[in-house]
């Protein structure tokens, strides 16, 4: 998905409560999407099904089987009309969609009894994309893979995956809010990153490394005991470093900045865009990354299984 239209969208979300790491987003979570609108249905609801379930085939994935959505879909309901419209600064989201979530009610939905819930407001003319408040999201254009996955992400208390496009440290270049190419919390549709899962509970929590020597590093795409990220803290903040097999073969690093203000979303981890000059956001094999004011880092192995990551002042 191009960057632009994502970041278009969650800017302009709302800050939502963190929930403690290894207890996010585990078991089976039900998800009401409503759609209404002014009397059009400018999409099939057959559609919206369908990415509905790609939506869940992804965190299943993802997740090794540990979040399952339950995902039901309304009919059109035709309840859109200028006064409940938009109006977030003055009136706030609950007022905003009371009359949509009336409406699920009397159309046999009980929204109370789901865990989530996406209000997309068709003919809505609003001056934004998206907002999201709690376990609330409302959209105001057709409800999309990426967009159900970062917004639900955003749910369950994940901030956004940033970027930086610069070789060196990210803290002294400019950083793209939602410039991760890979995670769905940037602009990409790959994986959540081992971070992200930790930060779910999908994987347990992953060494801190700080000895020159070489490991075994295996990718957060199954489950597995041995490491699947290697943390390395430095003045700057943590550094998560996770091996990829598919679709390349290389290591990919992120920094959280542990000195950013506290903030009700979890921490944003930021993707090196460029750690060599080949100009992509991974190292291959026999290439060398040099964590700043740290340690040099290098890809000596890469399988379809296994890395094997050296470490060296």
């Amino acid at each position: 998905m191009a960057r632009a239209p994502l970041f278009a969208v969650v800017v302009l979300l709302a800050a939502v409560a963190l929930p403690s790491a290894g207890a996010a987003a585990k078991g089976d979570k039900h998800v009401l999407i409503i759609l209404a609108s002014a009397g059009s249905k400018p999409y099939p609801v057959a559609d919206v099904q369908r990415t509905a379930r790609q939506a869940n085939a992804f965190f299943e994935i993802s997740s090794f089987g540990q979040v399952r959505l339950d995902i039901d879909v309304t009919p059109w309901l035709p309840v859109i009309t200028n006064a409940s419209t938009c109006g977030l600064s003055t009136r706030g989201l609950d007022a905003v969609v009371a009359p949509v979530r009336q409406a699920a009610d009397r159309a046999g939905f009980t929204p109370d009894l789901y865990d989530d819930i996406v209000y997309t407001l068709a003919d809505s003319h609003c001056g934004f994309l998206g907002e999201t408040l709690g376990h609330q999201v409302m959209l105001t254009r057709e409800p999309t893979v990426p967009l159900l996955l970062h917004e639900l992400g955003h749910t369950f208390g994940l901030g956004h995956a940033q970027a930086a496009d610069c070789v060196t440290s990210p803290v002294r270049c400019g950083i793209y809010e939602t410039g991760d190419t890979l995670s769905p919390m940037g602009s990409g549709t790959l994986d959540f990153s081992a971070y992200e899962k930790f930060l779910l509970g999908w994987i347990p929590a992953q060494p801190h490394v700080s000895v020159a020597k070489t490991y075994v590093l295996t990718p957060p795409t199954s489950f597995s005991r041995l490491a699947q990220a290697l943390i390395v803290d430095t003045s700057q903040g943590s550094w998560w470093i996770e091996y990829r097999s598919q679709p390349f073969r290389g290591l990919v690093f992120r920094l959280v900045d542990s000195r950013n203000p506290p903030s009700q979303f979890a921490p944003s981890a930021v993707l090196m865009l460029k750690p060599t000059k080949a100009e992509r956001p991974w190292i291959v094999k026999g290439e060398t990354y040099r964590i700043p004011f740290s340690f040099r880092v290098t890809l000596a192995g890469a399988t379809a299984t296994r890395a094997i990551v050296r470490f060296r002042p």
